[in-house]
Parts: C-alpha cells; sequence; structure tokens
C-alpha cells in the first residue's frame, strides 16, 4: 500500500470535513446578513452580505486548490496497489 497517497487521501478528507463545516457556518452568516439587509438595505448590511459571499469564495477555494493538489500527488505517486 502506498502510505504516502493514503495520507494525503486522509488529509484530503479532513480539509473537506472542516470545510463543508466552515461552509455550514458561512450559510448561517449569509442567511442572518441577508436578513438585516431585507429589513433595512444600508450600505452597512450590503457589505457584510458580500463579505459573506467572499468567505464562501475563499472557502470553495481553498478546496478546490486542495484538491488539485491531491489529485497531483496521486498521480505523481500512482495509484495504490491492489490487494487480492
Amino acid at each position: 500500500m502506498n502510505t504516502a497517497t493514503t495520507s494525503a487521501g486522509h488529509a484530503f478528507e479532513a480539509l473537506g470535513d472542516a470545510c463543508r463545516l466552515d461552509l455550514a457556518r458561512a450559510r448561517e452568516r449569509l442567511m442572518a446578513a441577508r436578513a438585516h439587509q431585507r429589513v433595512k438595505d444600508s450600505t452597512g448590511n450590503r457589505a457584510r452580505v458580500a463579505e459573506c459571499r467572499a468567505q464562501i469564495d475563499a472557502i470553495l477555494d481553498l478546496y478546490l486548490e486542495a484538491g488539485r493538489t491531491s489529485c497531483s500527488a496521486t498521480a505523481v505517486l500512482g495509484p495504490e496497489p491492489l490487494v487480492a
């Protein structure tokens, strides 16, 4: 078994779990910010909505970059051998 590939896979899974948790929290903040904006459409409330969206974009970018890195590591190290 290729332990480097396995370690990379576990690290990517852990990052995926963390990203899902961060996205859930960011979604809650975005929903609250949008609710505040619906009540009062102000410059501050618009900025808060934009900030929440930027946070979500940053989380997704991190996840996608980690996925590319994980795939690159697998490609370089090769697939894990089949066990009979």
